[in-house]
Formats: C-alpha cells, structure tokens, sequence
C-alpha cells in the first residue's frame, strides 16, 4: 500500500511492514504479533475502511487496522466475536444453514 510492503511472516506469529521508499534500503516500520502460535498466512486488503483481513491455518480471522501516513498496524479490537476475543473464530459454530462444525478460513477478500 503505498510504499509500504506488509507482509505476513509465520516464524513471527504476525505481520511486518517495510518501508520500501528506497527499494535498496527497505526499513521495518511496525510489527504486529497475534499470539505465540497464530501463523498468519493470507492477506486482503480494503482501501475504504483502511484495513486488512487476516487469515491463518487456524480457525480464527482479524482484521488489521493500517495507517498509511505511518505504516503502524494495530488490531481492530473492535471486530469482536462472542468468545471476546478480537477476531471471527470458526472453530465449532453452529451456522446460519444448519450444519454444526468448524470451518476453515483461507484465502480472503474484500469486496464492493
């Protein structure tokens, strides 16, 4: 976004943001850890709301906050499911369509 790159690194449990203005010369500007075992993996990105929705190879989704001025990334703790913790967790719902079990995010988008 911009000239910043975010990239999802697993051995960190989170997200890093380069400033890649000079390309030679990328500088890390913020680091965002989710837990001591969340590997994030997939990434999307909505330029309206200014967030990133984050998947892993867990049954739990986030979205990020992004300030594109600084690069800092911060968690929507807003975006809260019914466990209280932030994030959307998929692990043994009962869903909308009547089957009872976990899901699996993977990749993921926002769309208009």
């Amino acid at each position: 976004m911009g000239h910043y790159l975010i990239q999802s690194v697993p051995a960190v449990r989170g997200l890093i943001v380069l400033d890649i203005t000079h390309g030679a010369k990328p500088v890390e500007v913020s680091r965002l850890k989710f837990s001591d075992t969340y590997q994030p993996h997939w990434t999307g990105w909505d330029a309206r709301t200014q967030r990133l929705v984050v998947t892993a190879k867990e049954p739990r989704l986030f979205l990020v906050k992004f300030d594109q001025t600084t690069g800092a990334l911060s968690m929507d703790d807003n975006f809260r499911d019914t466990d209280g913790k932030p994030g959307f967790n998929f692990a043994d719902r009962e869903w909308p369509h009547g089957w009872k079990g976990s899901g699996m995010p993977h990749g993921v988008v926002f769309s208009r």
